[in-house]
């Protein structure tokens, strides 16, 4: 069964950075791909270590991290460095060097180190997650402290837009523990596919940012200055219980709960919805059924399609309101900072 999370951020998955709580995970499976590809792989993986210092108290945390430059550029999930004051990095080889943020990108939860390296570094290549396809063999790559047995071999489910609206996520029958966080999940050829983020809440299954999203953004990454196109909505993926529960004549679309101030859905006059003594939710508003003549489904699927654009582009809405068709232009925004 696959497993579904709303449209709230990492609602109903758990991120793993080594601090994070986390159900009790199965038994981890040994890798079963051609052993030498995975372990050349592997020496690319690195333990980062965060020092936190607040109000004259100090805290550390662990996660972990990919060489993907052999001159030192390691790639990680964002969580894993967010507000940490200091960072080390150890090596595969042991060796610890102080590691330094060269960009960060909150809404796909990914983040860029770099480390003086005195000589080349093992590195991976990053592949084409796109050509993953349901049932292939990944394996999960990591430095948590119960990571004992070594990598963890799954399965490749799908693509889920769901877990952080528009995100595409690897999910993955891959075990991860605390501390994976920032590690790789691969192919059965070693080649980097996604990194690693979170599980879903029973612990069962493991959420990676898919490559094909991270190489898309890995120069404005390198450059620290990553930036988003934004609508400005907040949504609900309208079901056909939903529809009905609603009084609604539609069978799919997005609810728009909200609409933020002088966002640029705001500006396009788009209408969200209002509190419903009857529902636990704003209603009332429109409800998006197309852009740019494409039929949206999901509001994880339209959060897709819009950070596949640029800022500035416009996207043409087709809406429903009050149970009569419309259409309107809306030019993208600049996302504002999470």
């Amino acid at each position: 069964m696959k497993q579904r999370v709303v449209q709230a951020l990492i609602c109903g998955v758990l991120v793993l950075a080594a601090l994070a709580w986390l159900a009790p995970s199965p038994a981890a499976q040994t890798a079963s791909p051609p052993a030498f590809a995975i372990e050349t792989a592997d020496r690319a993986v690195v333990l980062i270590t965060a020092t936190y210092r607040a109000g004259g108290r100090t805290a550390r945390g662990s996660g972990s991290g990919i060489i993907i430059d052999p001159s030192g550029v390691i790639l990680t999930a964002g969580h894993v460095v967010d507000r940490a004051s200091s960072l080390e990095v150890q090596l595969h080889s042991g060796e610890v060097l102080p590691a330094d943020v060269v960009g960060t990108d909150r809404v796909y939860d990914i983040a860029l180190l770099r480390v003086d390296a005195v000589r080349p570094l093992p590195a991976v290549t990053l592949a084409a997650s796109s050509l993953l396809q349901r049932g292939d063999t990944v394996v999960a790559l990591g430095r948590a402290p119960r990571r004992q047995a070594g990598p963890t071999a799954g399965t490749f489910l799908e693509v889920d837009l769901e877990a952080r609206a528009g995100v595409p996520n690897l999910l993955s029958t891959a075990v991860v523990y605390p501390g994976d966080s920032g590690g790789a999940l691969v192919n059965e050829r070693g080649e980097v596919i996604g990194v690693i983020v979170a599980i879903t809440r029973n612990g069962l299954l493991s959420l990676s940012v898919a490559t094909d999203a991270i190489r898309a953004v890995l120069t404005d990454l390198r450059a620290g200055d990553v930036r988003h196109p934004w609508l400005g909505i907040t949504g609900r993926t309208l079901t056909e219980d939903l529809a009905a529960e609603l009084g609604l004549a539609l069978h799919n679309g997005v609810l728009i709960l909200e609409v933020l101030p002088h966002s640029p859905a705001s500006l396009a006059g788009l209408r969200g919805g209002r509190a419903n003594s009857t529902a636990d939710f704003p209603t009332g508003g429109d409800v998006i059924t197309a852009i740019d003549g494409r039929p949206v489904t999901t509001f994880g699927a339209l959060a897709a399609y819009i950070l596949s654009k640029h800022i500035g582009d416009p996207v043409t809405l087709e809406i429903n309101r009050d149970g009569h068709a419309a259409t309107t232009t809306v030019i993208l925004g600049e996302r504002p900072t999470l």
